[in-house]
């Protein structure tokens, strides 16, 4: 069986998909690998980005990347996410924040591809 390298997990604004986070805190924990929490409130509409752009301000979007730290997500306005970054830090995970533009199916599908040693579980 290959090396999870990678847990993504569902997260939200509010404390909805608590048990979700906590079993990817656990999951990631436990395999030593990155979390990434999706933070599934940060689409907007689609003349807005979650993050920076070349349209905000110039150069961030190369700054910020896709893996955002409490920092950066503070920074965008997402402090409940940033948070539960810093909690799952705090128990020694290598945590990070993730703000789609698009929160479908397919988005997290096709950003979960493009991590290393992703696995989709349930």
């Amino acid at each position: 069986m290959a090396e999870i390298r990678t847990v993504i997990a569902v997260a939200g604004e509010d404390d909805r998909y608590e048990p979700v986070r906590r079993a990817g805190v656990e999951r990631a924990k436990a395999e030593r690998a990155t979390l990434i929490l999706y933070d599934v409130d940060a689409a907007t509409g689609p003349l807005e980005s979650a993050t920076p752009t070349g349209w905000s301000a110039e150069g961030t979007e190369e700054d910020a990347g896709d893996r955002l730290g409490p920092e950066e997500l503070e920074a965008a306005g997402h402090e409940a996410i940033a948070r539960q970054v810093q909690e799952a830090r705090a128990g020694g995970i290598d945590a990070w924040g993730w703000l789609p533009s698009d929160n479908g199916r397919e988005a997290l599908i096709e950003y979960a591809a493009r991590q290393p040693g992703a696995r989709r579980t349930r």
